[in-house]
């Protein structure tokens, strides 16, 4: 596993004590960072978001179950993706879960080798979508410090208009509309339009 990995956690989310320590087990003897739990009110009183990981969470759990935590994890802007595990096979659960973007859905009894490749799955998603949030956050801080001109230009030359086209939309002179796309260029840190175009769809996504 890279650096990153070793930093991810998978949250093992069990009420029943013989699964929550044989996937604890195997988990641990293949590298990873381990947190058990029995109960989604026990991982929620330490939930944090920025922390980087998974969580491997029984369906079936005391007081709230395992959709009812999926559920409150997605009002996060970042949530940790869920490989559901479950001793009762029940269709209608699964497709809900896997509509709210579990990465699977594990029919206990399961083979290690399974469960290793769904977290590793998971933990590369959750890398992915930090990546993006991050790079997302870094451009919109460069958006922020644009004034509100400049803004104005930037839009305009996403849309494709020549620096003569947003003078005449504007009222500005040519001069003064080659200024402040030299200033947004120069703000948002971007060599070309190409990059520009990349980075402020990056920020959208």
């Amino acid at each position: 596993m890279g650096d990153m990995d070793r930093e991810a956690s998978v949250f093992v989310i069990d009420d029943n004590e013989f699964w929550r320590n044989s996937i604890n087990d195997t988990l641990k003897l293949a590298g990873f960072q381990v947190k058990l739990f029995d109960s989604a009110e026990a991982f929620l009183e330490e939930f944090q978001p920025e922390q980087a990981g998974c969580l491997v969470l029984e369906v079936q759990l005391p007081s709230m179950g395992g959709l009812a935590l999926q559920e409150t994890l997605s009002r996060h802007e970042i949530q940790p993706p869920i490989v559901f595990v479950s001793s009762e096979p029940n269709v209608t659960v699964s497709v809900q879960a896997m509509k709210a973007g579990a990465v699977d859905f594990l029919q206990k009894p399961f083979k290690d080798i399974e469960l290793l490749a769904r977290v590793q799955e998971a933990i590369d998603r959750d890398r992915y979508h930090r990546q993006r949030y991050m790079q997302a956050c870094y451009v919109n801080d460069r958006i922020d410090s644009l004034t509100r001109r400049e803004k104005e230009v930037m839009n305009l030359v996403l849309e494709g208009l020549t620096n003569k086209e947003i003078a005449n939309l504007l009222g500005l002179s040519h001069r003064t509309v080659e200024l402040h796309r030299s200033r947004v260029m120069a703000k948002m840190k971007a060599h070309s339009i190409v990059e520009l175009v990349k980075m402020t769809s990056a920020s959208e996504a």
